[in-house]
């Protein structure tokens, strides 16, 4: 008896498959297509836009299917290829974007007009006065951690002083620096 299932299943398949008729192929497996698409791809809209990539892709290859039984296969993965496919080109763009705003950023001038550039250079000289007028401890402090992005127990380590004091140092170097940036912006020093 179980041949004659066998049989029956993949004749059943053959008969729903045999069409070669793509817009029902589509439409029947088309709820099924998206789900396998959003396992790969999240947003919703992705998933509209691969799903129309399959379906031209179905459309377009459809005869090159040469057996009937393997449609379905096929199809779903045409769906996971797309899928990769997609998510590959969003992570070059991803990529291009930062190595762009990277560069652009580097210079400082992503679009800015030259007053507003020498609103920046202005800025940016006024930090460095403050940060150079703090005490030589808040001074160290605050370059370990903005500069090398150490936290409180690496920067008690390498200056050989308690967590609390590197807590304190920089509670104090924050504050004393917010000063003097408030005195230079004021026109005071």
């Amino acid at each position: 008896m179980a041949p004659l299932t066998t049989t029956l299943a993949s004749a059943a398949v053959t008969e729903v498959y045999d069409q070669a008729d793509p817009m029902a192929l589509l439409t029947r497996e088309e709820g099924a297509l998206r789900r396998t698409i959003q396992r790969y791809v999240r947003d919703a809209s992705s998933v509209d836009d691969v799903f129309q990539e399959v379906s031209l892709k179905v459309v377009r290859r459809i005869d090159t299917v040469r057996d009937p039984a393997a449609l379905r296969g096929w199809l779903f993965q045409l769906a996971r290829n797309a899928s990769l496919d997609f998510l590959r080109r969003a992570d070059r763009r991803r990529s291009v974007s930062h190595d762009f705003l990277g560069d652009r950023s580097a210079t400082g001038d992503m679009g800015r007009s030259p007053s507003e550039l020498f609103l920046s250079r202005e800025r940016l000289d006024a930090v460095r006065r403050a940060l150079n007028e703090l005490p030589e401890t808040q001074r160290e402090a605050l370059s370990l951690r903005i500069d090398e992005g150490l936290d409180h127990e690496a920067i008690a380590e390498r200056l050989h002083i308690s967590r609390q004091a590197v807590e304190v140092r920089l509670c104090r170097g924050r504050a004393t620096l917010k000063d003097q940036l408030d005195n230079i912006m004021r026109g005071d020093l």
